[in-house]
């Protein structure tokens, strides 16, 4: 199983960072980061009950890409989704299929949630490797913050098998892929408007895939020769 850090994006209510700090405490998790958070006033602590020790460990961020930098996989979370299997940047998964994926891995697991009002922004969602929603009541579909968390908390760890027999790839490897194929994409010349939708798609696909280092490795290299060979071409 691997190891959960718990991201709150542009949280804004004290009492909110606290109650998700207890739901942490009741999973055996005790990694809290925190970006642009409001101040974190008593509400904070007063909620967090005997956790208050995750709030006052926690680490702050002014972006959140600096946040994000160091996990493995990175797992967003929205309550706005599509259908259409083309707009991937909202095509989510469920919490019990995330913790299914996530049975056997290793690595840093960022859970990200974002601000209380309106969510994470695209361009957030774009950096998520998978995005998962909570199914509720279509009439209110929005949970509170604390809440989702608890959600999301119980059902990743309920899943406590760790399988070592592959060393997976970790969240710098498959990010320098990700750049890899964004790199492809440009120098053939990729349709610019479709561009950043495959992009996503790259990364979820990436994410699904569960590549070992031996096979990013491979990967890696195939993308690198195809770039090289396309920028070769042009020149000639």
């Amino acid at each position: 199983m691997p190891d959960f850090a718990v991201v709150l994006v542009g949280p804004k209510i004290p009492g909110n960072i606290g109650a998700v700090a207890r739901a942490m405490s009741n999973f055996e998790m005790d990694e809290l980061i925190l970006v642009d958070p409001c101040k974190l006033e008593d509400d904070a602590y007063r909620f967090a009950k005997h956790a208050r020790h995750i709030v006052e460990n926690a680490t702050v961020f002014d972006e959140f890409e600096k946040a994000i930098e160091d996990l493995d996989i990175v797992v967003g979370t929205t309550g706005i989704t599509t259908e259409n299997e083309r707009k991937f940047l909202r095509q989510p998964t469920t919490p019990q299929e995330l913790a299914d994926h996530l049975a056997d891995k290793n690595g840093r697991v960022g859970l990200i949630f974002g601000r209380e009002d309106y969510g994470l922004m695209n361009e957030e969602l774009a950096r998520c490797d998978i995005l998962v929603t909570i199914p509720t009541s279509e009439e209110y579909p929005i949970l509170n913050l604390s809440h989702a968390a608890a959600i999301m908390f119980h059902e990743v760890h309920s899943k406590r098998e760790v399988r070592k027999d592959r060393s997976l790839a970790d969240g710098k490897e498959k990010e320098t892929l990700n750049q890899l194929f964004s790199e492809l994409l440009e120098v053939t010349n990729y349709s610019e408007h479709k561009r950043a939708k495959t992009k996503v798609m790259l990364r979820r696909i990436m994410a699904r895939a569960d590549l070992s280092v031996w096979e990013f490795h491979t990967l890696a290299g195939v993308v690198s020769r195809a770039i090289n060979s396309v920028k070769r071409n042009k020149q000639d």
